[in-house]
């Protein structure tokens, strides 16, 4: 289900970001809408990435399914009422000076794109509130297993900009996507979390009492969101950095960077998201219940599942580009430079692909441990030092140069955090090892050679003719033939290596 929905949303995702490339084009108009989202997305991480599920989970873990589970009720209560009354200052702290912000975000663009800037943020931002109000309800329905409405909000979101996107534009222009991601935003991460959280029996209404038991444990997730919402690691910084250079290189490039990374977000999700969020939960309830040694081999299977299907997304990413590229933006108003372009990008950022993806595991698998100071100041400290490189290699090779940035600094990031993570988790637990890892890694690079191999061959049969139609038939070969491979040695080929088959 949970795997399913994701990939709807992304699906959804690529329909939304198809719409506005067909209306608008790679121009000053979608550079400023895609600007548009940075002060929003800063706004939503430094609230919502802290205090959302990856905090709240552990935290309500030892209250829910116990004697003590209306405690857990309260705690919720309580730490939900105070954060949301920060995050509405901070909103309106952001509407008021939406001007100053616009300048912050792109200081390369025009005047008449500032002021066009300026008001999308006042659109956008309040929709800050639901994201990050509903992602807390996540937290909540997550703990007890429920992923039904955590799974369909973005799918409603989507939809929402989608509708009004095609509908109003005529009359609104582009400020009818804005309003449609509010719409999203009340509908998706407000009204329908609020159901979810209603048939669990918690209460929406605030409380601002602080008993003895409820002030521990909102001082432990305190604790626990603090380092996560005020370091920057480069999985959020990139975008900020890339879109903040973009912004001197000409018009389109912001788009053309926002597109190819609309197409990377699809393996990103589908792959990552989808093995982090499922066994974020199961992996907080092994470490809280001391179960070290299953904690790693969950650790330890997550980990070679990614490893199995990373690759393989990005194999097809950098060998087929441009026909994924056509596909997804052809026919519309992209040119045919623009494709070419957005399919290089999309090419350059796919190298770093199954970093992408595994990071999502390995910090989650940090959370899970109730330990976020150590790989949120890595984090940061990797980002101070990195961001020189986006400034000299945009300056060397403009937009190109930026994707380049964005791949190398986060293979830096997952590789020590993977590190880091393995020897944090062995001091609580010698039994735990991660040779199967490194076994099934160094065999499985031996396949990728010859699955690689074949992904090139059948992109020089000449399927894809520069039409849409042909792109498709394409991508579709592709996946089949190297995909069905790919499945076909880890069931027969690599089984005894992964105790089992991964898939």
């Amino acid at each position: 289900m949970l795997v399913a929905s994701i990939f709807l949303s992304r699906i959804l995702g690529f329909l939304r970001e198809w719409i506005l490339a067909q209306t608008v084009g790679a121009s000053g108009v979608s550079d400023v809408y895609l600007a548009s989202f940075t002060v929003p997305d800063f706004l939503n991480y430094l609230m919502a990435a802290g205090a959302l599920n990856v905090s709240l989970i552990p935290v309500l873990s030892a209250y829910v399914g116990s004697e003590k589970a209306e405690i857990g009720k309260k705690i919720y209560r309580t730490i939900s009422t105070y954060l949301c009354f920060l995050m509405l200052v901070l909103i309106l702290f952001c509407q008021l000076q939406s001007d100053t912000l616009a300048k912050w975000v792109a200081p390369g663009f025009s005047t008449e794109q500032l002021n066009s800037l300026a008001l999308l943020l006042r659109i956008i931002v309040p929709a800050q509130f639901f994201f990050f109000w509903g992602g807390l309800a996540n937290g909540v329905q997550q703990t007890h297993g429920k992923f039904v409405y955590s799974a369909v909000a973005p799918i409603l979101y989507n939809l929402c900009i989608i509708l009004f996107g095609v509908s109003f534009y005529s009359q609104l222009g582009v400020a009818a996507f804005s309003l449609g991601v509010l719409v999203g935003a009340i509908l998706g991460y407000g009204f329908l979390q609020w159901w979810g959280l209603h048939k669990l029996g918690y209460s929406i209404l605030p409380s601002f009492k602080l008993e003895s038991e409820t002030l521990h444990a909102f001082k432990k997730y305190l604790w626990m969101s603090v380092p996560i919402m005020f370091a920057f690691s480069l999985v959020v910084a990139d975008e900020w950095i890339s879109k903040y250079l973009a912004s001197y290189l000409g018009e389109g490039a912001v788009s053309r960077l926002s597109y190819a990374r609309t197409e990377l977000r699809i393996p990103i999700a589908v792959i990552g998201q989808a093995a982090g969020i499922a066994s974020y939960p199961h992996l907080s309830r092994l470490w809280a219940q001391q179960q070290y040694k299953n904690f790693g081999k969950t650790l330890v299977q997550e980990i070679q599942k990614i490893w199995a299907l990373g690759p393989l997304a990005a194999l097809l990413l950098f060998t087929h580009a441009l026909p994924i590229t056509h596909f997804i933006y052809g026919g519309g108003k992209l040119s045919q430079s623009d494709l070419m372009e957005t399919a290089q990008l999309l090419q350059l950022m796919g190298l770093g692909l199954v970093f992408w993806i595994m990071q999502i595991l390995l910090s989650r698998g940090f959370y899970a441990t109730q330990t976020t100071w150590l790989p949120s100041l890595f984090g940061t400290l990797l980002t101070i030092v990195f961001v020189p490189l986006y400034f000299v290699l945009s300056q060397k090779w403009g937009v190109r140069g930026l994707a380049i940035s964005g791949s190398l600094g986060i293979a830096c990031y997952s590789i020590f955090l993977g590190v880091l993570l393995k020897h944090h988790v062995k001091k609580y637990s010698s039994e735990i090892s991660f040779r199967p890892v490194i076994k099934f890694g160094i065999a499985w690079t031996g396949a990728l050679v010859l699955l690689g191999a074949m992904a090139y061959g059948i992109s020089k049969i000449g399927i894809y003719q520069s039409s849409r139609l042909s792109a498709l038939g394409d991508i579709l070969l592709t996946t089949l033939v190297v995909g069905g491979a790919a499945l076909f040695l880890l069931r027969k080929g690599f089984s005894q290596l992964t105790e089992g088959s991964l898939f």
